[in-house]
């Protein structure tokens, strides 16, 4: 009994390695096409002329050394895995003679031509240009079509690889079958299947890895447990599947070109900015004049059509130097943009992050800017409005100034008071942007709440208009 059990498990083996030599067939159901359709040579070869989808047989546990290796060996010698082959195309050139195309997966081709484009940029310049005309109909005209088709592959993507059998040590057919050696393994063998298809079977080595020592690491060595057959079902397809670069206008552009373009645009942006705007050292200390004490103007920066500035200062004076920007820039031109932010092991500070673009603090041309935009009213009558008389309970403009002026460093002096509603405006003149930052602090510090309205250079000095909060040094 026990030798009969094992005659029937061995017997079962057998059948389950011959597969479509015998016992039962193909598992998919698709058998071998009849004696016209094989169009057997006089070497014993199909014909096996076609395009089909290549794919392999359901995954299996444990490897499959040499499954499909052997058909898939560049004529470089490089080995190119099962999953980058869409499509072969097969035909028999003679008596025992093939030429097997295998085309790459459109997405493999579409990754080298990612390749190309960044790391061999004129390369994927010449090619991307040779695909429209002038180019193309010119390289015809001198190199004909055949030139130009060759030109196209050696600089695009390989999107193909050619084998070609010939009788001999390279293959064998037997019984309509096409028998690819492949080492000490059976062969792989292909014939037509009845539905027109490219059927098959190859054998495959099962193993387990075994974990060794090999001096430099741990290594796994396969052993072998066992064989298996592998069944190839490759279904027919109309029509020609090869990758082609379609429209170029789909295509993406030269990396070099796009590159140089941008560097042109940045440029031009960069000579706009220094034709626009004044220096960023001259706009910082410009900014830097109006900062109350604790606040530090971190960065100023010209780019892209604006201003970038950011200042930190003590969380009681957060929008401070934002609302004395505002007021020079005069309300149309104020800050843009506003950030505000700060940090978690810090909380008594801030950071102002905005931008200004039109702000006659910024421009080159500050008058003629503040001359085209509208201003505010109160602005009107503080700056072109004729000296007036002190109102109810304000104190006369000479008091005020002699009041006002013990306050201010040197080189520091009002030059005129103006009145506007409750508050006052003083105008001045200073020598530089700091001396009027030291006023600020020093009005600030008496309780004035300076607002800097304006602030321009003209004739070496700094001229300013700076609006006050009513005090006791306002009042009569």
């Amino acid at each position: 009994m026990r030798a009969f059990r094992r005659a029937a498990v061995t017997a079962v083996t057998v059948c389950g390695l011959v597969a479509l030599a015998g016992c039962g067939g193909r598992g998919d159901g698709v058998g071998r096409a009849g004696g016209a359709a094989l169009a057997v040579d006089a070497l014993g070869c199909p014909d096996l002329d076609g395009t089909y989808q290549v794919s392999l047989p359901p995954e299996r546990e444990g490897s499959q050394a040499g499954a499909m290796e052997e058909a898939f060996r560049r004529p470089d010698g490089n080995r190119v895995p099962i999953e980058q082959i869409q499509t072969v195309d097969i035909h028999r050139d003679g008596p025992g003679a093939y030429t097997f195309r295998w085309r790459i997966a459109d997405e493999r081709v579409r990754q080298q031509l990612e390749v190309i484009r960044e790391f061999d940029k004129p390369r994927y310049g010449r090619w991307y240009h040779l695909l429209s005309d002038p180019e193309r109909a010119r390289y015809i005209a001198a190199h004909g079509q055949a030139g130009y088709d060759a030109e196209l592959a050696r600089l695009g993507p390989e999107t193909e690889f050619v084998r070609e059998l010939r009788p001999g040590a390279g293959m064998a057919c037997k019984g309509g079958w096409l028998e690819l050696p492949r080492g000490e393994l059976r062969p792989m063998r292909l014939t037509r299947g009845d539905d027109g298809s490219v059927i098959g079977e190859f054998k495959g080595l099962k193993t387990v890895g075994v974990t060794v020592w090999c001096g430099d690491g741990c290594r796994d060595l396969p052993i072998p447990t066992g064989a298996f057959v592998g069944e190839i079902h490759w279904p027919r397809l109309s029509g020609d599947p090869r990758w082609r670069p379609g429209d170029p206008r789909a295509l993406q552009r030269p990396l070099d070109e796009i590159e140089a373009e941008e560097a042109q645009r940045a440029q031009a942006q960069r000579d706009a900015d220094a034709r626009r705007y004044l220096p960023e050292a001259e706009i910082r200390a410009r900014i830097e004049a109006m900062a109350p004490a604790g606040t530090t103007v971190e960065r100023v920066e010209v780019r892209e059509g604006k201003v970038h500035v950011r200042y930190t200062a003590p969380v009681a004076d957060e929008d401070t130097l934002q609302g004395r920007i505002a007021g020079a820039s005069r309300d149309a031109f104020a800050p843009k943009e506003v950030v505000h932010g700060g940090w978690s092991n810090d909380r008594s500070r801030v950071y102002v992050e905005f931008v200004l673009t039109d702000s006659p603090l910024v421009l080159r041309d500050a008058q003629a800017a503040a001359d085209a935009a509208p201003p505010a009213p109160t602005m009107a009558v503080l700056s072109v409005a004729p000296p007036q008389a002190p109102p109810a309970g304000m104190g006369a403009p000479a008091a005020i100034r002699d009041r006002l002026s013990a306050l201010l460093p040197p080189k520091c002096a009002i030059t005129d008071v103006r009145y506007g509603g409750e508050k006052v405006t003083l105008l001045g003149a200073a020598d530089s942007n700091r001396t009027v930052s030291d006023a600020l602090r020093a009005l600030d510090g008496a309780g004035t709440r300076p607002e800097l309205l304006s602030i321009r250079q003209d004739g070496g000095k700094v001229h300013f208009e700076i609006v006050l909060a009513p005090t006791a040094l306002t009042r009569g």
